[in-house]
């Protein structure tokens, strides 16, 4: 298991995005957004139970409701960049297939 490099995170949501709203210091923003999403919701507490399913099919993570939280967020308090919940699905789901790529 390789790593996770914060570097390659925001590269591979960057690359999501149109060029002219990538914007290093916002998708950062967004990127603390995620795991604070995953501390505030648990996941960050590993359980190894043998119910547990390492296939990778499903990572467990509620998309829509990451999402909704971190607009939510972003609404109070605005990035330098306000992004659409489109464009910050598309940087969640970036982030979650890099996440993959360390497995």
């Amino acid at each position: 298991m390789q790593d996770y490099d914060d570097n390659k995170a925001i590269k591979a949501m960057s690359a999501v995005l149109d060029e002219s709203r990538r914007n290093e210091d916002a998708i950062y923003e967004v990127l603390d957004l995620i795991f604070d999403y995953y501390e505030e919701n648990g996941e960050f507490d590993i359980d190894f139970s043998e119910e547990d399913d390492f296939d990778g099919d499903d990572n467990g993570v509620d998309t829509a409701d990451m999402v909704d939280y971190i607009a939510k967020y972003l609404k109070k308090h605005p990035a330098e960049i306000l992004f659409t919940k489109d464009e910050i699905l598309k940087m969640v789901e970036a982030e979650l297939a890099y996440e993959e790529t360390l497995i």
